[in-house]
């Protein structure tokens, strides 16, 4: 056995120890103290975060990298129409240059007036030098320029809708966690009930072993219940355990911090479903897939008008000023500065290209029909999808309402039940039949009343709320 000094790692006889093990027994022990301040650092900046079904939605929505990258695209489309908006500015382009060239022989007349030197037509420059500013202005482009601009404008449209569309996804993802966390949270609650419920089972079968009222095999089915009791709440609580750690990461909520939910299924349901008409205009006006087909509908038919510009003629203007040494626009050229401009209008027409720009023209036209057929499609299933959802509200609130009543009556049953096996009336059977008949009637009403506000989550996603 080890006295306490060998424990602390220092010699029995009370010798010194090493320094290497005296700076380690330090470097641990402030390690260790490095760990605990760390750890009330962390306990004293914990929060408790208290959530409901929609601040889970709004928090989601803030949070989420998808949502976040949808808002990026949405942007960069904007950015496209500032460029497309550029396209109707004019253009204006400086250049400058500088080359060494090689030596070339001068050409000159071969003559010249008494007294001075023959004319050089062509000197042998070798260095040269350049600037020069151009402005252009296209005056006509067939419609083209125009048409880009409202492509990519309702390109934006369809962005900005595609995140509308994320964003909701976002919300219905979070209340489905909220809400499945909820009902977990409910399991682990009844889970325990019947733990407790077997456990006074096996204490009053217990009870009338020693009083010589039951049998032994009575209280091994009594254990047996609250061994598989102790099963059940394991599963619940790991269960629970999981659907609040996926709620923490979509939320993106510190470790640290607790999460309290502020809602439980023993109180309030969703309120009734509105009429079906009502919900379907709903959906219709605002659900953002149908505003993302009708965005891209309208890109694809400006696309059309582009193509389609390929067959008009284009109309520009242009202007131009050079300051070069030599300029090349002097005859004689000269190793000297000068300046020149002009100014000009250009204009082109595409006499034929193959049957390029009417093929282009065709397949706008015949995205266009498949984008308007998609569209209905849209529509159909969305119609569909809010008559469904709503009729499965109207269901899980009729459900509930038999839930609520089963429980009860298995509740009464399992009481009487109890009460008479403790009086030696009733056989184990008896009891162990009545407490499965409320473990069962518990978990019925819980999904029951957890899948009413999951299909009021649905409804509202589907009904673009």
């Amino acid at each position: 056995m080890r006295t306490p000094m060998q424990g602390t790692g220092l010699r029995a006889q009370g010798s010194v120890p090493p320094p290497a093990r005296v700076s380690s027994t330090i470097a641990g022990t402030a390690a260790i103290a490095g760990v605990f301040i760390a750890l009330i650092a962390s306990t004293a900046n914990a929060e408790t975060v208290k959530l409901t079904a929609e601040g889970a939605a709004s928090r989601a929505a803030e949070v989420s990298h998808v949502a976040a990258a949808a808002l990026d695209r949405a942007r960069a489309a904007a950015e496209s129409v500032n460029a497309a908006d550029a396209a109707r500015l004019p253009l204006i382009a400086g250049t400058a240059t500088l080359a060494q060239r090689s030596s070339v022989p001068e050409f000159a007349l071969p003559f010249a007036l008494p007294g001075q030197q023959p004319l050089v037509l062509v000197p042998d420059i070798t260095t040269t030098y350049g600037a020069s500013f151009r402005l252009s202005e296209a005056l006509y482009a067939g419609g083209a320029i125009t048409a880009q601009r409202t492509a990519t404008r309702h390109d934006t449209d369809a962005s900005l809708a595609v995140t509308g569309q994320t964003v909701a996804d976002v919300r219905l993802t979070a209340r489905l966690g909220y809400w499945e966390a909820v009902r977990d949270a409910a399991n682990v609650g009844a889970a325990r009930s019947q733990e407790e419920r077997a456990k006074r089972l096996l204490d009053d079968t217990r009870a009338l072993l020693t009083a010589g009222m039951t049998l032994e095999a009575d209280v091994l089915a009594a254990e047996e219940r609250a061994a598989s009791a102790r099963v059940q709440v394991i599963a619940a609580e790991n269960s629970a355990a999981n659907s609040l750690a996926r709620l923490r990461s979509l939320l993106q909520l510190p470790d640290q911090d607790a999460v309290e939910l502020a809602d439980s299924l023993a109180r309030g349901l969703p309120a009734l479903p509105g009429a079906l008409a009502d919900l379907e205009g709903q959906a219709l006006a605002r659900r953002h897939e149908l505003a993302v087909t009708a965005a891209q509908l309208a890109a694809l038919h400006a696309r059309e008008e582009i193509a389609r510009a390929g067959m008009r003629p284009t109309v520009g203007a242009v202007a131009q000023w050079d300051y070069s040494r030599p300029n090349q626009r002097y005859f004689p050229q000269a190793d000297q500065w000068k300046d020149s401009w002009s100014v000009g209008l250009a204009a082109s027409l595409t006499l034929f290209d193959g049957g390029r720009t009417r093929a282009d023209t065709a397949a706008f036209r015949l995205n266009q029909q498949a984008a308007q057929r998609d569209r209905e499609d849209l529509t159909r299933r969305i119609l569909l999808e809010v008559e469904t959802n709503r009729r499965n509200l109207e269901s899980a609130l009729a459900a509930v309402t038999a839930a609520d009543a089963a429980r009860a009556a298995a509740e009464k049953r399992e009481v009487a039940a109890s009460e008479r096996h403790a009086a030696g009336l009733a056989t184990m059977l008896e009891v162990l039949d009545a407490q499965a008949g409320l473990a069962g009637a518990e978990q019925q009403q819980i999904n029951a009343r957890a899948s009413s506000w999951i299909a009021s989550a649905y409804l509202a996603r589907a009904a673009g709320q």
